[in-house]
């Protein structure tokens, strides 16, 4: 992701007197002790007594709070950062890995190789059967890297089977440097055969040719596929990466198919909402199943750009009143914050029936800024509701 740990962490942050207030042992009494009168003294000018709206937001709040339960949350977090990491190491392995493989490409060709290029770029026009020949010598020859990356993409281009034959023998080759650029220029290329024939070279690769594979499908519209790669993966690790695929596609109906078929998983609610199914992460939310994803659904709703993930949130908050519910609602006014509803969070500042509820959703407002929030504010201080 993320991105929610940043958001909520200023939450919990602003609230950090709270805890302390709830954890901290009582204090023992303390003996009076005579004070001796003052001295009579002429009458001080009586002060004006704050609002009571303002007085019963200032005021401590109880020791248990409905909307912040540290403790109740703090497995469901560590479970969360536990899964965000490993994403985050994947994520940078493979960033590593593009890096190092695109390192030459990017670089600056030097004359022979911008010679090369241009001549590369000339047999793009020239007949099939002509320029086969030249791309084979090139490939098997003591060109540069840079050059038969090129030799590749020029034969990609070409739809048929001897050139598409040479690319499924390079992308089955595990030691071939050149094995992940092949891999690509098949997805671009869009051939239907060549594309069906990367479920063999998924089925026996390792991570990193799983991922380039799941690329090719990606930049080729291919759902059917990386469905398939999701239903059948036999970790964790490789279901999400075919499923935050899907979700990178907009593959709403292979997602939803998929959660019918596998135990729902964080990934898959990631998915949901990169895809904007507002419906699965609301069916989710609003279910029986696992309180931790029901949570986990609800906040990601705010992902979602639309008044309907907006208004969704607004409905889920206002579902889950009394205590048992206390972490759906917070997670429901968490993705308010995250999608920055400031007016939804006002109209449910104005209404609130506890004053506590009132003073979190003010808090929450102070946050976010802007205009709502000064108003709230503006409203409390002048002792309305």
């Amino acid at each position: 992701m993320k991105p929610y740990i940043a958001v909520i962490l200023p939450l919990m942050m602003l609230n950090e007197p709270l805890y302390a207030q709830v954890s901290a042992p009582p204090e023992p009494p303390v003996a009076p002790v005579a004070v001796p009168a003052p001295a009579p003294a002429s009458a001080p000018t009586p002060a004006v007594p704050p609002s009571p709206v303002v007085r019963n937001i200032m005021a401590p709040l109880p020791p248990i709070s409905t909307l912040h339960i540290a403790q109740a949350n703090s497995k469901r977090d560590a479970e969360y950062e536990r899964e965000r990491a490993e994403r985050d190491r994947e994520r940078a392995q493979e960033r590593a890995e593009r890096e190092k493989e695109r390192k030459e490409s990017r670089r600056a060709p030097t004359e022979e190789e911008a010679l090369a290029l241009a001549a590369m770029e000339g047999l793009m026009s020239q007949p099939a059967e002509r320029a086969l020949p030249l791309l084979k010598k090139v490939l098997a020859g003591s060109q540069t890297r840079l050059v038969k990356e090129r030799a590749l993409f020029v034969l990609g281009q070409i739809n048929k089977p001897e050139a598409q034959d040479i690319l499924l023998d390079f992308a089955r080759m595990p030691d071939n440097p050149l094995r992940n650029e092949a891999i690509r220029t098949i997805g671009i290329g869009g051939n239907t055969k060549s594309l069906g024939a990367l479920q063999d070279i998924y089925n026996a690769g390792d991570a990193t040719t799983k991922r380039r594979v799941l690329e090719a499908w990606l930049i080729a519209g291919r759902k059917g596929e990386v469905y398939q790669a999701a239903l059948n993966a036999k970790t964790e690790s490789e279901a999400a990466s075919a499923i935050r695929t899907l979700g990178a596609m907009g593959a709403g109906e292979e997602l939803r198919k998929l959660g019918e078929h596998r135990k729902n998983s964080r990934s898959l609610l990631e998915a949901y909402a990169v895809a904007g199914d507002l419906t699965s992460l609301r069916k989710i939310a609003e279910g029986p199943g696992d309180m931790s994803l029901r949570v986990d659904a609800t906040r990601r709703i705010g992902i979602i750009n639309s008044e309907a993930a907006r208004t969704a949130l607004r409905d889920l908050y206002n579902a889950n009143g009394g205590a048992e519910n206390a972490q759906l609602r917070d997670a429901a006014l968490q993705g308010m914050l995250v999608r920055n509803d400031q007016q939804g969070v006002l109209a449910l500042y104005r209404a609130a029936k506890t004053n506590e509820e009132k003073r979190v959703l003010l808090r929450t407002l102070s946050i976010m800024g802007g205009d709502a929030a000064l108003a709230a504010i503006d409203a409390a201080l002048e002792g309305k509701k």
